[in-house]
């Protein structure tokens, strides 16, 4: 048997399929698959990745067992048209969140507090009692403070505030930034019309790169703030490690102050490996030893 993990989020999605008693792995990776941005495309990024890996491996679906993490996957509605819709004839399979695999992942499969910072965040917890709790991850238009999309958002306020000012572009990180969305009404506007959680989370890197900049120093500081606060109403009183995951976890763990700074370790895994984890489990509970 084959075990497949995929992980689909607002800009990128990967999957790695799995020999279960070899350990061989093959890995394949796609365009975005976040569910309640644009369903279509997340069941045929999810269908031609199953696709191309069995192919890759020589196998049929009917000998995969899958684990399918995806962001927006705790929409009950979204996650049954997804169900509904797939149409791959896996041997069996189950749709969940992107925090879940990657809470799973983070310190393979022992208890934890997750943060995932990528296109948009989340926090999720495992306890000791394997109980979960997720927090945050409410998406781009009211949530997913201190993600990619959320510091882009941040960084083109500012930027229209300086349009708006008799100053101008006074700041670096805004005349960095109005070679993406514009630099007057009439090229912003078409830009931001158009523009979505992924256009958004592209222009995050702008502000990391700008850190000598006052006002990129001003937005990454309420960023810091927010991860804060999010690790901090996951985790509560307990004694449990964080770990922190996704594209924007590297550059963010700096910001944070030493307090935080204490309680983060290292991740043992990610999405993926948390997919996997699932789905081995999966396979133990149809074929018990």
């Amino acid at each position: 048997m084959y075990l497949l993990a995929v992980d689909g989020g607002g800009s990128k999605t990967l999957a790695r399929l799995q020999h279960s008693l070899s350990g061989q792995q093959w890995q394949a990776a796609g365009g975005p698959a976040q569910l309640s941005n644009n369903l279509d495309l997340a069941i045929r990024t999810v269908r031609q990745l199953s696709l191309q890996l069995c192919q890759q491996a020589g196998i049929g679906l009917h000998q995969v067992m899958a684990c399918i993490g995806l962001a927006g996957a705790g929409n009950p509605q979204l996650h049954s048209a997804f169900c509904q819709q797939l149409q791959l004839n896996f041997a069996a399979w189950q749709l969940t969140t992107d925090a879940r695999t990657s809470l799973y992942g983070a310190n393979n499969g022992q208890p934890v507090v997750m943060v995932a910072l990528g296109t948009g965040s989340v926090a999720m917890r495992l306890d000791q009692d394997g109980s979960e709790q997720q927090t945050g991850g409410w998406g781009f238009n009211i949530g997913d403070e201190g993600g990619g999309a959320w510091l882009g958002k941040l960084a083109v306020r500012q930027l229209l505030w300086q349009l708006d000012s008799d100053e101008g572009l006074t700041s670096p990180l805004t005349q960095a930034l109005s070679q993406h969305c514009g630099d007057n009404v009439s090229t912003v506007l078409p830009w931001l019309k158009q523009a979505g959680a992924t256009d958004f989370a592209a222009l995050a890197p702008l502000v990391f790169s700008h850190q000598s900049c006052p006002l990129a120093q001003q937005i990454l500081h309420q960023q810091a703030a927010a991860i804060t606060e999010l690790i901090q109403c996951c985790r509560g009183r307990r004694a449990l490690p964080v770990v922190l995951l996704g594209g924007l976890a590297a550059s963010s763990q700096s910001l944070l102050s030493a307090d935080i700074g204490k309680l983060l370790q290292a991740p043992r895994g990610d999405a993926l490996d948390g997919g996997l984890i699932l789905a081995a489990r999966q396979l133990a509970r149809i074929s018990p030893v």
